[in-house]
């Protein structure tokens, strides 16, 4: 017998002792965990600590240690570095045709406005630009190319500003 054969309320039970919340909020959780999963982000994108409020410390992302995120800020794309994503477009050149063919800068920002989870195309077109090696940069990021972008993780500030459509 597995925990899906088990009563509703006992689920309940069990999810509010673990997790302290409801069993549809916990299988809603682990349902976009498999999503993310999937996605296959580099570990440039995503945060591997993240900020509990309930808490109140750093805790593994719940892509590490399976946590609901309503235990952490309460919203998925805070599980995404936008300072990163913010970063690579700032230091890609789109003039170059490599790099406009998929979209303009401001483009992908309405993207991710739309849905958080564009993230997967940006992060698929990151791969695109690694590993084909196209020239793809501004003049003076030309040596930095790809490097120290992981320097600007934070475990604590949220980016939701960047998705919530505060950004201009």
């Amino acid at each position: 017998m597995g925990i899906k054969d088990l009563p509703t309320d006992l689920k309940n039970i069990i999810s509010s002792f673990a997790y302290d919340c409801k069993w549809e909020t916990v299988v809603n959780d682990l349902e976009i965990c498999k999503k993310v999963k999937k996605m296959g982000l580099s570990s440039i994108f995503v945060r591997d600590v993240m900020w509990s409020k309930k808490y109140q410390e750093y805790l593994p992302s719940p892509m590490v240690i399976f946590e609901p995120i309503q235990n952490f800020a309460g919203y998925w794309a805070d599980y995404i570095d936008w300072h990163s994503v913010q970063e690579l477009l700032w230091r890609l050149d789109f003039r170059l045709r490599y790099v406009k063919f998929a979209n303009t800068r401001d483009g992908w920002r309405a993207a991710f406005k739309r849905n958080w989870q564009n993230i997967w195309v940006f992060n698929a077109f990151y791969r695109f630009l690694l590993y084909t090696r196209v020239p793809c940069f501004k003049p003076v990021w030309k040596p930095c190319a790809f490097n120290n972008l992981k320097t600007y993780r934070s475990p604590y500030i949220s980016a939701r500003w960047y998705v919530d459509g505060l950004f201009n």
